[in-house]
């Protein structure tokens, strides 16, 4: 069984070197004050925040070829006809 997009995401950020000890607690601190500790994280509010707050890691996510595609998807909006 995979792991879910949100999963794969946050692996990325933290095992990725090259993000600081910071931006990664900024990640955390975000996680830990805002989000329901009953729910699990959802994409959206995960990609809504790093957009919003650390888009230099969304663009790191963006670049990598193993989430991009669904990524890209991720973050298309919605056209309703």
């Amino acid at each position: 069984m995979s792991q879910p997009f949100v999963q794969q995401l946050l692996d990325l950020i933290y095992k990725d070197l090259s993000v600081s000890r910071t931006e990664r607690e900024r990640l955390t601190d975000w996680i830990l004050d805002t989000m329901p500790r009953a729910l699990p994280l959802d994409t959206t509010s995960l990609l809504d925040y790093l957009a919003a707050h650390q888009p230099d890691l969304l663009s790191r996510l963006m670049a990598n070829p193993r989430v991009n595609e669904q990524l890209a998807r991720a973050v298309q909006p919605v056209h309703l006809n």
